[in-house]
């Protein structure tokens, strides 16, 4: 597994979009499977959009649900700034259900650079569109 968080697109449906997230940094990994809705990439990208807006600037995206009556996982994804200069920090949060997997959870975060969230941004809306392939956000 790469450093850095991936969102796959593992199962398009007409009602949802099934995604794969693997996310990884040097000491902690996790990865989840999560229904998630048809246009929820996109929802994520415009969230992430012109991330910081200034350095007291958070922004959090959740995908799935935590509730164990429902199928499939979680991924909480919180951007924020470490420093005053604008250096980035990503805060994952990651539960997969029991459907697949054991159940599980993981909590972790990576530093970015703003490059790499644009890149990241362009190929979320990418994935949705095409209903295929894979955005990566690189750890910095």
């Amino acid at each position: 597994m790469q450093n850095g968080l991936t969102i796959t697109a593992v199962d398009p449906d007409e009602d949802y979009l099934g995604i794969e997230v693997a996310a990884s940094n040097k000491r902690f990994a996790g990865s989840a499977w999560i229904y998630a809705g048809v246009e929820e990439l996109s929802e994520l990208a415009a969230k992430m959009d012109g991330f910081p807006h200034s350095y007291e600037d958070r922004r959090t995206h959740e995908f799935g649900n935590r509730d164990p009556g429902f199928a499939g996982g979680f991924l909480s994804i919180t951007l924020r700034c470490v420093d005053r200069a604008g250096h980035l920090a990503v805060d994952l949060v990651l539960e997969d259900d029991a459907g697949r997997y054991s159940r599980a959870h993981a909590a972790f975060g990576f530093q970015t650079e703003p490059a790499a969230l644009d890149r990241f941004i362009e190929s979320l809306r990418n994935v949705e569109r095409e209903r295929f392939g894979a955005a990566s956000l690189a750890v910095a």
